[in-house]
């Protein structure tokens, strides 16, 4: 019984002080703070924590040199939570904000990649099929050299 008092005991510290940690984050005014955590979170594969931290931040940072990763870090949260339909819909805004940006060739993949994820199946509506290979066309036409 001893033994499993231990670990248990300390893995619920350690989960309430990480919960703490991302609450203080969450409510406080410090954007960069908030930022960095954000990429700490989303390096960690933390999607769910860094996607809702930059959802409070993308307007922060729209016009600062961090708005381009602010908006790519969003989207990809979205895309590994699996919430595809939304993370489209980001990629699509970065698309459209900044068409010659950093992340312009790989956003322009996942925007794909996530309407072919989201699409349903073949025998219901194939809009957002034709809408993925519209997509991936553009993105092979524009960057045909791409890996």
């Amino acid at each position: 019984m001893k033994r499993l008092f231990l670990p248990l005991t300390s893995a619920i510290l350690m989960l309430c002080s990480c919960a703490s940690e991302y609450n203080s984050v969450y409510k406080s005014t410090d954007n960069n703070y908030k930022y960095e955590f954000a990429k700490e979170c989303f390096a960690n594969g933390q999607y769910g924590k860094a996607s809702s931290i930059l959802t409070d931040l993308v307007n922060y940072q729209k016009g600062s040199e961090n708005a381009q990763e602010c908006l790519y870090m969003m989207a990809m949260s979205e895309f590994g939570n699996k919430d595809y339909e939304v993370s489209s819909e980001i990629f699509r805004k970065y698309l459209s904000s900044y068409p010659r940006g950093v992340y312009a060739e790989m956003a322009a993949f996942y925007f794909g990649e996530a309407l072919y994820q989201s699409t349903p199946e073949a025998r219901l509506d194939q809009s957002r099929t034709y809408t993925s290979i519209t997509a991936f066309q553009n993105f092979l036409d524009v960057y045909h050299d791409s890996e």
